[in-house]
This record gives C-alpha cells, structure tokens and sequence, in this order.
C-alpha cells in the first residue's frame, strides 16, 4: 500500500490535467419530532451543503474530494466536516480521510427513504440490523455508529484508508484506520443484491453485516441482519424493510426488526409524497418495544438542491 501511495503522488507532479469539475448540492428539512417517553414536540431542522470537487488527468485517472457543511436544529452538530480525497480509474477507487467505511457503505444498510430511517429524521434508526443493544456500551443508547463512518458534520471523522474495486456485479471494499480494519464483498443479479461486511477493531469490539435486497413485485424488499460485541456486551438483530409506490407521488414503508438481547421488537411505518421539484413531504412512527419502550414520530418538508 505504502509503494502504491508513493506511485499516486508521482501522478499527481506529472500528469496534466484534462477535464474539472466542481459541484454544489444538498438538502434542507424542517419539521417537528415527538417522543413518548419526553412527552414532548419539539422542532426538527437540518441544512446540508455538499461540495465535490474532481479533476481527471490526460491519462484519464480522477483525482477528487468531497466536504460538507451542516447546521441542525442543535447548533453542537453545525459546521463543516472531515474531507474525503480519492483517486479512481476503471473500477478501482483508493480514498483517504473520512472514509466511508464497509459497513456503513454496505448494500441494504439503511431504509431507501430521505432519511434513510423512518420519518424526517429517521427516528432513531432502529430498522438497522447493526443498531443494537450493545451499541449503547459505548456511552450513548443512541450511539448507533459504533462502525466507522463517513462523518457529516463537525468533530469526530474517522481518518483513514480504504479501497474500493468494482467489475460487472461483483463490489469489493477493504478499510483500514488507526483503530479498526474492515472487509466488505457485494454482489448484484437480476435486480437483487447480497452484501456482506465485516468490522474489527483493536479492543476485539466487533460489527457483521450481511443482507440480500432487491425487487419483489411491485415492492423493494430487504433483509438484513447484524451481530455486534461492544464493551464485551454481545447482540444479534435481524430486520426485514420494504417500501412500495401507491403512485408516482406517493411511497409508503416499514420495517420490522428483533433483537436476541436488551431491545427485543422494533418496527416503524411512514409516508413520502413527492410535490414536485425535489420537494416532498415526509411522515413516519417508530415504536420500540424495550426498557424504554417508546414511540417516536417525526413529519415535515424536505427539499433537495
């Protein structure tokens, strides 16, 4: 790796430049969330700006970078985050910084919904099978990134390597950082897709992932399931989402998930009705059937740009 890195830097004196690029997009929702347990509404807003910058020398390899900025609600989540930098040519891609990471990148992770959860703000993101109990050892029963992962906004990036390499159907992904390794394989066939990723960090703090997903119907169905060992506290958690078009407008979803230790039940339900434009109106409840047992509903506007 330390010889490749070496040969990418020489690339970088000598080749010219043929082509360039930079583009700004993003996202911004607003709305209210309520909790059971706080017994409470509150306010729920996030603006996103995304910058990709990427230049392709003469021999046609693409040098690029990506950043974001992000203001929420809770002004502790504002400000500009870690840069991810990456080379690619054919199908081979190498990306240093705030990488993405093999579990969070892989196949049938989160929901295909704005949110990638349920509702605006994906309440809570139970519908991940590597969202477990043993995730809350970290010091935060939120805490559902025990995983590296591409970090949005603010402090907290993970630095790292990862490699990336994809040919027909087959993807392949290998992540190193100061703290973990990680190894991720996924396949696609006939509009379905199996995935698999696996995380190991220096203090034996472990994540798999595996799942298959594709189209059943007229639906997008996945199946996924998770096993984490955090702080020496083990789970497993299957989760089974799917979502359907009603119309061109209107998309309707869930998921249901079980876990063998602390969380027991989830399941979720919401609504995306597209107004045109990039502009949608987005609605969903999550109902948890543990210690805490809550239900969390979260609605409002989002606009893309």
């Amino acid at each position: 790796m330390k010889n490749f890195i070496l040969a990418t830097t020489a690339l970088v004196a000598t080749a010219g430049v043929a082509a360039a690029d930079v583009s700004i997009s993003g996202y911004g929702r607003f709305g209210v969330s309520y909790s059971d347990n706080a017994d409470d509404w509150t306010t729920a807003s996030r603006l996103r700006l995304q910058f990709d910058m990427s230049t392709e020398t003469d021999g046609g390899i693409t040098f690029g970078a990506r950043q974001r900025f992000q203001t929420e609600e809770n002004a502790a989540n504002a400000g500009g985050n870690g840069a991810r930098f990456y080379m690619t040519t054919g199908g081979f891609t190498l990306a240093m910084g705030n990488i993405l990471g093999v579990v969070e990148a892989a196949p049938n992770l989160y929901m295909p919904t704005k949110s990638a959860g349920v509702g605006l703000e994906g309440n809570g993101f139970h519908s991940l099978a590597t969202n477990t109990s043993s995730n809350a050892a970290l010091g935060d029963p939120n805490a559902y990134f025990g995983w590296t992962a591409y970090s949005s906004a603010g402090a907290g990036a993970t630095d790292g390597v990862e490699v990336l390499y994809s040919m027909g159907g087959l993807g392949l992904h290998a992540h190193s950082t100061d703290t973990s390794y990680g190894i991720g394989a996924n396949y696609e066939f006939s509009g379905y897709t199996v995935a698999a990723a696996y995380e190991e960090f220096d203090n034996d703090d472990t994540v798999l992932f595996a799942s298959v997903g594709g189209k059943l119907g007229a639906a997008n169905v996945a199946l996924a399931y998770g096993e984490t060992e955090f702080d020496g506290v083990s789970a497993s958690k299957w989760s089974l989402k799917g979502a359907y078009d009603v119309s061109t407008a209107l998309n309707v979803y869930g998921f249901v998930a079980s876990e063998d230790n602390g969380a027991n039940e989830s399941y979720g339900l919401g609504a995306s009705y597209d107004l045109g434009g990039g502009v949608s109106l987005e609605g969903g409840i999550t109902q948890t059937d543990d210690n805490s047992d809550d239900t969390v509903v979260s609605m409002g506007a989002f606009f893309s740009f």
